[in-house]
């Protein structure tokens, strides 16, 4: 957010005080001006009938379930490490460890 910072310095630009996003074209939302109620009336937002933050709050959960399997997955297949072992009677078996020994 700091990099967001500089659009909130003013200019006089021909006699009329700016911000430097209003003078450089930068939407720069104002969630208490009516330009933003209007800009959420004829949007998309409007058809989920107030359950905006619920539905988000659902589907950012399910996204970050299916990423931690995923990565979890790609763990398990790609950064497995296995050893041998000699058993009691000189078996010699490969073991699986998840773990990284160094």
């Amino acid at each position: 957010w700091p990099i967001f910072g500089p659009t909130h310095l003013p200019l006089v630009i021909e006699g009329v005080l700016l911000s430097v996003a209003d003078y450089t074209g930068f939407l720069y939302v104002r969630t208490g001006t009516p330009e933003y109620v209007r800009l959420i009336e004829q949007g998309s937002l409007r058809t989920f009938g107030g359950h905006t933050t619920v539905i988000a709050a659902f589907f950012s959960a399910f996204v970050s379930m299916l990423m931690y399997c995923v990565w979890w997955y790609f763990g398990k297949i790609y950064c497995t490490a296995f050893f041998y072992v000699k058993g009691e009677r000189g078996r010699i078996s490969m073991k699986n460890d998840v773990t990284a020994f160094g």
